[in-house]
C-alpha cells in the first residue's frame, strides 16, 4: 500500500491501541511508525535493482520491525517519551504496515534475514483509492473526536476486513494510481530484478512507499 494509506492507517491503530486517552503527539507517531517500515526508500536513488529486491523485506519483517521499534522508543525516550509505551505504539503502527502489505502482489518477508520468502494474498493495488481514502477519513476523525477513536476504529477495520472479503471474489491489483507510481520510479519499461534473496521480480506494488 500506498505511504498516504500507511500513515492514516497507523492513527487509525493509534485510535484503536489507546482510545479516549490518545493524544495528539501519539497519533502522531502513530502516523509516522506507520510509515517507518517504508524507509528503506532510500535506497531507490542509489540502486533501484536492489530496492526493487528489497523492498518489504528486512525493515517489513518481524525482526526488524521490532529493531525498529525498540531504536524508535529509544530516540522518543530522550525527548521524554515513557520508553514502553513508546515501543508500543510504534510497534502496533508498523505491524500494521506490513499486515496491509501482505494483500499486495509482492507480498512480505515476514521472517527475513532467516528467509526471503514472500507471504501474499493478493488482493489490492498499492494505490486502492477507497482504502486509501477510507484510512485518510478515519484519522481525521481521530484527531477531531478522539473520544470516539476506539469504536471509529473497530468500524474502520470491520469495513477494511469485509473490502477485503469482496475482493477476495474479484481481486483488483493494478489501477491507474498505481500504474502511474510504478512508471515513476521504475520507468516507462519497469526495473529489472538485481538477483537479490527475494528474487521477486518488480511489480507495480513494488513501488516505492508500498
Amino acid at each position: 500500500m500506498n505511504g498516504v494509506f500507511h500513515a492514516g492507517a497507523g492513527v487509525v491503530i493509534g485510535g484503536l491501541a489507546l482510545g479516549g486517552s490518545a493524544t495528539p503527539a501519539d497519533l502522531a507517531v502513530c502516523a509516522v511508525a506507520g510509515t517507518a517500515p517504508d524507509w528503506d526508500v532510500i535506497l531507490l536513488p542509489v540502486h533501484r535493482p536492489l530496492y526493487s529486491d528489497y523492498h518489504r523485506t528486512v525493515t517489513h519483517g518481524f525482526i526488524g520491525l521490532l529493531m525498529g521499534g525498540v531504536l524508535a522508543a529509544a530516540v522518543l525516550s530522550l525527548f521524554g517519551w515513557e520508553f514502553r509505551h513508546a515501543v508500543y505504539l510504534w510497534l502496533s503502527a508498523s505491524l500494521g504496515h506490513t499486515v496491509s502489505d501482505l494483500f499486495n502482489r509482492s507480498g512480505v518477508a515476514l521472517f527475513s534475514p532467516f528467509s526471503w520468502d514472500r507471504i501474499r494474498m493478493p488482493l489490492v493495488s498499492w494505490g486502492d483509492v477507497p482504502l486509501t481514502v477510507g484510512a485518510v477519513a478515519l484519522a481525521i476523525w481521530m484527531v477531531m473526536l478522539p473520544d470516539t477513536a476506539r469504536l471509529a476504529s473497530l468500524a474502520g477495520l470491520a469495513a477494511y476486513a469485509a473490502y477485503l472479503l469482496r475482493r477476495r471474489r474479484n481481486p483488483v491489483l493494478s489501477n491507474f494510481v498505481s500504474r502511474w507510481w510504478f512508471q515513476k520510479v521504475n520507468g516507462p519499461g519497469g526495473a529489472t530484478g538485481g538477483g537479490g534473496p527475494a528474487l521477486s521480480k518488480s511489480t507495480e506494488n513494488h513501488g516505492a512507499s508500498g
